[in-house]
C-alpha cells in the first residue's frame, strides 16, 4: 500500500505544467449566410485551433486558444458583416471539474480585414488519455460576439510536457 502511494506521488509530480494542442473544428453560426445566399439562414464553417495551457495549480490553468475560421461568410443586418477567413485569439482561465475534463471562460479578439469584434468564450473540453501525456481533446464552446454568437465542436491531438 505503501508503495502504491509512493508510486502515485511520483507520477502527479511528473505530469506537465504545460498542454498544448491542435484542433479541428465546425462552427455554426446562426446568423450567418452563405456568400452566395443570403436567404439562408445559418451557416457552418470548418476551423484549425491551436491552444496552449499553462497549469498553475492543480486545477486551475491559464492559456491562450488561437484559432482559424476556413471559410468566408456574412452576417446580415442593416450593415452586412462580411467575414473572411477570421483568427479568434482568446486568453482562458480553465478549472479541471473531474480527471481529464475541464470548463473555460475568457475574453478576446476575432481579427478579420473588414472589421475586428471583441469575444466573450465559454465552453468545456474533455480530454481521452492515450498514453505518454497524449491526449484527445473533445470540446464545445460558445462564442459571444459583437453582432453575433457561434457554436463550436471540436476534436484534436494534445500533448502535456
Amino acid at each position: 500500500m505503501c508503495t502504491f502511494n509512493l508510486f502515485s506521488q511520483e507520477h502527479e509530480k511528473e505530469e506537465g505544467r504545460h498542454y498544448i494542442s491542435i484542433t479541428f473544428a465546425q462552427t455554426f453560426i446562426p446568423q450567418g449566410s452563405n456568400m452566395d445566399n443570403l436567404n439562408h439562414k445559418g451557416h457552418l464553417v470548418p476551423g484549425i485551433g491551436f491552444d496552449y495551457l499553462y497549469k498553475i495549480k492543480p486545477r486551475f490553468e491559464l492559456g491562450i486558444m488561437a484559432d482559424f475560421e476556413l471559410g468566408r461568410y456574412i452576417i446580415p443586418h442593416k450593415e452586412d458583416l462580411v467575414r473572411d477567413h477570421a483568427i479568434v485569439l482568446v486568453g482562458v482561465a480553465t478549472y479541471t471539474l473531474m480527471p481529464n475534463w475541464n470548463a473555460f471562460v475568457g475574453g478576446g479578439m476575432e481579427f478579420e480585414k473588414h472589421h475586428n469584434l471583441g469575444v466573450f468564450r465559454i465552453g468545456t473540453e474533455y480530454n481521452f488519455g492515450i498514453g505518454n501525456q497524449w491526449s484527445i481533446p473533445v470540446g464545445i464552446f460558445y462564442d459571444l460576439k459583437e453582432g453575433y454568437d457561434t457554436w463550436s465542436m471540436s476534436i484534436g491531438l494534445g500533448k502535456a510536457f
